[in-house]
């Protein structure tokens, strides 16, 4: 009678952790897009999700931009297609890109009312240079 529960126990678990372990890690998107306006060549998707323990901003595995010095994510009151060189940099600051390409996550302000935001920015703070934007529906 052991030798037929073991294998049933043993799959039972499996099953628990796994339902347990998906629920643990489940993130909710609150907006998704790509960069709608490009100044610099960039391509991939962004999406912000929330999660147990925050927001945050998750750049695609095939997230790629132009190599620069000083990349940053700013969310910006303004619309993607308004967003240029000159206000750019105006918008939240987010993080510093830690590479220009492959997928990365940064975890957004506490308390942050992502409604106030119409767009998802890169830009280059260094040299005040607009890299891409997308509109946050």
């Amino acid at each position: 009678m052991k030798a037929i529960l073991k294998p049933f126990v043993v799959m039972l678990g499996i099953i628990i952790g796994t339902a347990a372990a998906d629920t643990a890690f489940a993130a909710d998107t609150v907006a998704t897009g790509g960069f709608s306006n490009v100044a610099m060549k960039t391509k991939g998707t962004w999406t912000l999700e929330t999660r147990a323990d925050g927001v945050y901003a998750v750049l695609s595995e095939d997230f790629k931009a132009r190599k620069a010095p000083d990349l940053k994510i700013f969310l910006h009151t303004a619309a993607a297609g308004s967003v240029d060189d000159d206000n750019a940099g105006e918008g939240l600051f987010i993080a510093e890109l830690t590479s220009h390409k492959g997928a990365q996550e940064y975890k957004l302000p506490e308390g942050l009312d992502l409604s106030a935001y119409k767009s998802f920015v890169i830009h280059c703070e260094r040299y005040s240079k607009f890299w891409a934007a997308g509109n946050i529906n």
